[in-house]
């Protein structure tokens, strides 16, 4: 999803969920204002201490919840970046090999366990347990 940045500015003190619909935390607002790797990062408070940057391009828009296909825990886990300042390459590198980005870099591709194929991984597990629950009746 291409976002332009007055939309992520619109996002600022919006709650993002996880697939699971728990709440992650809030956004703070756009992490800095140029794109790497075709990635724009959102700034995401979730604790009273701790931000994280998040990809925008991953979130999605359900009903009036903003949703990142992303488990609390998993994002909780995501590489500290200091406040106030644009990540350093090889930080940005982290983010994108953490959430599974890494198909945006140079001779990369999915590695087995990145963030994205995990969080499909689970999406898929809980629809197939969905489908067994509803053929038993």
């Amino acid at each position: 999803m291409a976002l332009q940045v007055d939309e992520l500015v619109a996002w600022k003190g919006r709650d993002l969920f996880d697939a699971s619909g728990r709440r992650i935390g809030s956004i703070v607002g756009p992490g800095y204002a140029r794109r790497k790797f075709g990635t724009a990062w959102l700034l995401l408070e979730i604790t009273d201490a701790k931000t994280v940057l998040v990809p925008a391009d991953q979130i999605h828009v359900s009903g009036d919840r903003l949703v990142l296909p992303y488990p609390k825990t998993y994002v909780e886990d995501a590489p500290n970046i200091e406040e106030g300042r644009s990540p350093s390459r090889a930080e940005e590198r982290r983010l994108c090999l953490h959430y599974g980005l890494d198909s945006a870099m140079p001779n990369s591709g999915c590695r087995q366990g990145c963030g994205l194929c995990m969080a499909k991984k689970r999406a898929d597990a809980v629809k197939k347990v969905d489908q067994i629950r509803c053929s038993r009746g």
